[in-house]
């Protein structure tokens, strides 16, 4: 079973879940390095990043062989609210950079939830997803039903969660959890790095901060000087300057990745 990779091309970073044989669910261990990948790694030469998978399905969850591990690792008191999924989530939520999700496939459990943390989704009409903790005696983690939350509206979150109703592309697509169809036949993580070259002529001070707050506000862990702080280091920035500069010089801003 191969690890997850990061693969960085013409200024996209391209996450691949690595364990087709498995439907990319991931270990413990996948969770850490994947982890380790964004944030321990300097992203400077990337505009965006695309999460997606190798096979026929985007990710389905946990590795059911250490699905006891991996939700009672922290049972006691407040620690039980979150766990490795959890924690991965929150990472790829909080990534300085915008995030794709390319779904190569159907997503469950844990890879439904992966998606969510991603700022945009892109997909063919074929997909299917379904987060089955109630099938298994689980109570979902907190951040993660939050995030569920913010995509989904209340009772799609309910029929998820409650009922375990799988959800299908065409009913996605209407409810806006999809950003971008792929027609069949269409591939679509070449579609993903296409939606990802809008970013090359957007400030990248701007879209960080901005994503960095309204993941804040999702999560209803704003503070006001912490935003205060990203607004004053965009005016203070070489690219408020360069977009000024191209407004004056009609022409399009050329920003620094």
């Amino acid at each position: 079973m191969a690890s997850p990779e990061l693969i960085k091309e013409n200024g996209v970073g391209v996450l691949y879940l690595n364990s087709p044989s498995k439907r990319n669910s991931l270990t413990v261990q996948d969770m850490l390095l994947i982890r380790l990948l964004l944030e321990d790694q300097d992203h400077s030469d990337i505009a965006a990043l695309i999460i997606t998978g190798k096979g026929k399905v985007f990710c389905a969850g946990a590795d059911f062989s250490e699905i006891v591990s991996i939700t009672r690792k922290k049972s006691k008191g407040n620690k039980s609210l979150s766990n490795d999924m959890s924690d991965l989530c929150d990472t790829i939520q909080n990534f300085p950079l915008p995030t794709i999700c390319a779904f190569n496939g159907n997503a469950y459990g844990g890879g439904v939830e992966l998606a969510c943390a991603c700022d945009f989704r892109i997909s063919k009409l074929d997909l299917e997803i379904m987060v089955p903790p109630a099938k298994l005696g689980i109570h979902y983690h907190l951040n993660g039903i939050k995030r569920f939350l913010s995509i989904f509206d209340l009772q799609t979150t309910r029929e998820l969660l409650l009922l375990a109703r799988k959800k299908y592309g065409e009913e996605l697509s209407k409810m806006g959890f999809l950003d971008q169809i792929v027609e069949e036949g269409g591939n679509v993580l070449e579609t993903a790095k296409v939606f990802a070259k809008q970013f090359f002529d957007l400030s990248p001070t701007a879209v960080s901060g901005m994503k960095m707050t309204i993941n804040e506000i999702e999560m209803a862990s704003e503070k006001k000087s912490v935003i205060a702080g990203r607004i004053q280091k965009c005016l203070a920035s070489e690219d408020f300057q360069e977009g000024l500069k191209s407004i004056a010089e009609k022409r399009i801003p050329k920003f620094k990745v």
